[in-house]
């Protein structure tokens, strides 16, 4: 167990406290009060050194040390004096406030009452050195003082208590945050660098196979000499943009965009048309369109054979992208990690997207904010 720095210096100063009561109890002729204070005392001490570390334990002692104490009084009844140990009943009630649960910490608050009514505080003397039982105003001062410094000591505690659950929560919140930041922006790079490579590589691909169908091999390699350039071009891009920024970085492609990426998968083979008028939106709605339009082009591409692809876009108080693409399905099927990137590029433009199969038909349609 490690004991807390804060207990130790209280149990040291707690500990001079009780070698007085022990030079006291040497000192003074021997007599069984004076020796039960110096063994409560260092009762005591041992009790601060768990103070904060065992908070139920120390609560229930400090009170039951209390009554010990209080109980030798009544036994032996005999002037001792102050008892600066009835001090340690509110501070109980604060440690079971602060540290422990509210049912448990109510128990130590009523047992802290109820020791009230044992306290030497609620003896007096009279002129002819009688002990009795204070009444009346004076027992309802002495009373309402116990209860009160008990209560406060609880109030103190459970705000503190209710304190730290606030900023426990709100730290908790915080991280919450910062992880969901990291998880959006590790989503993001994934995205933008599965955009990136995915479709320059099945654009690749494709020029390659119409090349090496058609036998020209020179013109194919021309075609991937240069979808290989714009693919470094935007990669640097990225890789720069993470650098300069804390935030994923998006290549400026968007809606102007779409005619040369149609144009180099009709140079691959696949036969695409295009209905895109000019429109202006917001860039994270054009960039988004962009996207979309590639990711199911190169979907196409790599999932179907030969298709017939039709490219729409069409602007209103939604911009409206839909890819329609139609060609034997290939057996393979992908990984559904494009699809789900294009379900998050709708939502980042404030939008939704759906897909759906139809015999040898695939469709993808975006609705994205104007």
């Amino acid at each position: 167990m490690r004991y807390k720095p804060g207990d130790l210096v209280l149990a040291v100063a707690v500990a001079i406290l009780a070698a007085v009561y022990t030079a006291s109890a040497f000192t003074q002729p021997i007599d069984a009060a004076g020796w039960g204070q110096a063994v409560l005392s260092w009762g005591f001490v041992a009790v601060c050194v768990v103070l904060t570390s065992k908070p139920k334990f120390s609560s229930v002692a400090l009170i039951a040390l209390n009554v010990a104490w209080s109980t030798m009084w009544l036994a032996a009844p005999v002037n001792l004096g102050f008892s600066p140990w009835v001090l340690a009943v509110p501070v109980a009630t604060f440690i079971a406030g602060r540290f422990t649960g509210k049912r448990f910490a109510l128990v130590v608050l009523a047992a802290a009452c109820g020791w009230a009514l044992l306290s030497p505080f609620m003896w007096t003397w009279d002129d002819n050195f009688v002990l009795f039982y204070r009444h009346g105003v004076d027992l309802g001062i002495t009373l309402a003082l116990h209860w009160g410094a008990s209560a406060v000591g609880y109030l103190l505690g459970a705000n503190v208590a209710a304190e730290d659950e606030v900023r426990r929560r709100e730290a908790h919140a915080k991280e919450q945050r910062l992880a969901a930041a990291r998880e959006e922006e590790r989503r993001a790079i994934a995205r933008d660098i599965h955009d990136l490579l995915g479709h320059s590589l099945t654009l690749i691909k494709a020029q390659a196979n119409a090349g090496l169908a058609v036998g020209q091999e020179r013109e194919a390699l021309q075609q991937i000499n240069e979808a290989a350039g714009q693919s470094l071009s935007e990669i640097r891009l990225l890789v720069r943009g993470l650098r300069e920024s804390d935030h994923a970085f998006s290549p400026a492609a968007g809606i102007p965009d779409l005619p040369s990426l149609v144009q180099r998968y009709r140079d691959a083979g696949v036969e695409v048309s295009l209905e895109a008028p000019a429109v202006d939106v917001s860039p994270v709605t054009s960039l988004a369109t962009y996207r979309i339009v590639a990711e199911a082009l190169a979907n196409a591409a790599r999932h179907q054979v030969d298709p017939t692809v039709t490219v729409r876009v069409a602007p209103g108080e939604t911009v409206v992208v839909e890819v329609v693409s139609t060609g034997q399905i290939r057996p393979q099927s992908g990984t559904g990690v494009g699809l789900e990137g294009l379900r998050e590029r709708a939502a980042s433009a404030g939008g939704t997207l759906k897909t759906w199969q139809s015999g040898e038909t695939f469709t993808v349609r975006a609705e994205l904010a104007a």
